[in-house]
This record gives C-alpha cells, structure tokens and sequence, in this order.
C-alpha cells in the first residue's frame, strides 16, 4: 500500500487495498467449500459466507471478523485468509459482511456482528454447528471487534461464546485521537484516520465498546488465544488486555511473536515465521472449539 493511501479518497482507498490480493495472489486450499449465504436477527438479513472444510474434526465454528481499519475490505479481500482458517481448524469457519465506516461509523459494524453471531446461533441446525462451541476470531479492528462482541454478548445475555482468539487487536482508540508513533506497516496517521472514521463524536472513543481498556469490564469473558506481534505499536493493547483477562479469571494464552509487525499474516505464504505462527493460530483457535489434537 503506499503510505499516504489513507488520505485518497474512501473509494480509491478500498481498490489500493482489494489489489493487495494480487500482490499476494494466494490460492484457496483445498476441500473447502464456500457459498455466500445471510442470517436473520432482529428483522435484519446480514450476509455472510461460509467455508466449511470437507474433513471436520467437528461441530464447532469460527467466526471470522476480518481487520481493515473499520474503513477499507471485504469478504473477497480476506477470502483467503478465512478459507484457510478453516482448512487448517478442520472448522466451519464463518465471515461476516459487516456496514463500513465513514459511511456507517460505530456502533454500525457491531450491530451488524453480533446480529450476524446470534443468526449463525439461532441458524445452529441449518449449519450444522454446535451452538455451545463458537469462537469468535479477528485481526487489528476485527480483533477489536471479536473482543467487543464477547463483551456485547456478556452484557446482552446473548450467546455463550466458547472461546476468542484476536490477532493484535486496537482497544484503546483513546491515544490514537491526535495521532501517535509509526511503527512498520501502521503510522499514527493511519491510525488518526480510521479513529475519526469510526467515531466522528470524538467522546464516542472513550466508549467501552469502543475502547475497551479504558472503560470496559472483564468479567465473565470466554477463554482466548491473543497473538500479537513485537514490532507492532498495538502489541501493548493484547499484552494489557491479557493482563485484565487474567485478574478477571479468565484462561489467557498470549503469545508475542518475535519480529513481526502488523498484519502480518498477509505475508503468511512468504514468510516461514508468519506461516509458523498462522498454523498455530489456528490450531488454538480449533482448541477453543472443542478440537482436541
């Protein structure tokens, strides 16, 4: 991406990013099937795709939340990346399609998420998933998003998630307000950018939703995995985020993976490390949903 994409139009923006696909034109693995599909929640119909892998090792699910800043992907951007979570899980793995920023700034990806999750839930038999064993999975703003939705589903006494699993998820927007330090492959006005995106009401970053190590409540949260990455300016928020889950009782596997930097997994086919760290990321994520090796 060049590094003053963010200030191109929205539009342009979202084309620079769907053309990293052919930067990295990974194929998709084998014996999957995918098929676009949509659930209903509250007279709502929110479109998903299902990958279901043609071996399971089981009746749990992976949700997907892809990253992107809340402003730039979509399902075909992270089409790879979720058809090989689920070959590697062994898992359904299931995407969301979710509303955008800045045309549907926060709460809107959220809503949509969690309306996606209790669809999937409600849909259990339809799927064939088991609905005790969901795990909800996401990168930087869908690591935020996985995260926020355990907390939503907690507080709305939603659906009993078995386990999360972010990858250097953002959960403190609050110092990204005014900017902040670079660090490979995110620059504090990158960051700048997709906070006033999402939260044109500048109060609204100090959100529990939003923001959750600033005002949000760890109790009574699903089992995680969080990766991060050492060289990412984000790695503070998983190795704090770890620390609340902790104290609040919560089993936490963090792991930090030495010299990788954000969204690193883009790069998972180029590089043993990331593909090393990739496939164990998704065994955790399988044995959050039952899979036992």
């Amino acid at each position: 991406m060049p590094p003053d994409f963010y200030l191109k139009p929205v539009a342009e923006q979202r084309a620079l990013y769907l053309g990293l696909g052919q930067e990295f034109p990974y194929e998709l693995p084998e014996g999957v099937a995918i098929a676009d599909d949509a659930v209903e929640h509250d007279g709502r119909r929110i479109p998903i795709r299902v990958y279901r892998p043609e071996d399971r090792r089981g009746r749990g699910v992976l949700l997907y939340i892809r990253g992107g800043g809340f402003v730039v992907g979509s399902l075909e951007t992270h089409n790879t990346v979720a058809a090989e979570l689920a070959a590697n899980s062994g898992l359904t793995t299931i995407a969301v399609d979710f509303r955008m920023a800045p045309e549907h700034p926060f709460p809107a990806c959220l809503e949509d998420c969690y309306g996606a999750l209790c669809g999937i839930v409600a849909a259990a038999e339809r799927f064939d998933i088991d609905p005790e064993r969901v795990v909800v999975c996401g990168d930087s703003s869908g690591g935020n998003m996985s995260v926020v939705l355990c907390m939503m589903s907690r507080d709305r006494h939603g659906p009993r998630l078995a386990g999360q699993a972010p990858i250097s998820p953002v959960l403190d927007f609050s110092r990204w307000r005014d900017g902040g330090e670079d660090a490979p492959l995110l620059t504090g006005g990158e960051m700048e950018y997709y906070t006033a995106c999402y939260c044109p009401n500048a109060a609204d970053v100090l959100e529990p939703y939003v923001s959750p190590l600033v005002r949000g409540e760890f109790h009574g949260l699903p089992p995680a995995y969080i990766m991060g990455a050492e060289l990412d300016s984000l790695v503070v928020d998983a190795t704090t985020y770890a620390d609340k889950l902790r104290e609040n009782g919560t089993e936490v596997e963090l792991v930090v993976e030495p010299g990788l930097v954000h969204a690193a997994v883009r790069a998972r086919q180029l590089s043993p490390d990331v593909m090393d760290a990739w496939l164990r990321y998704c065994a955790a994520a399988a044995r959050l949903a039952g899979v036992t090796e």
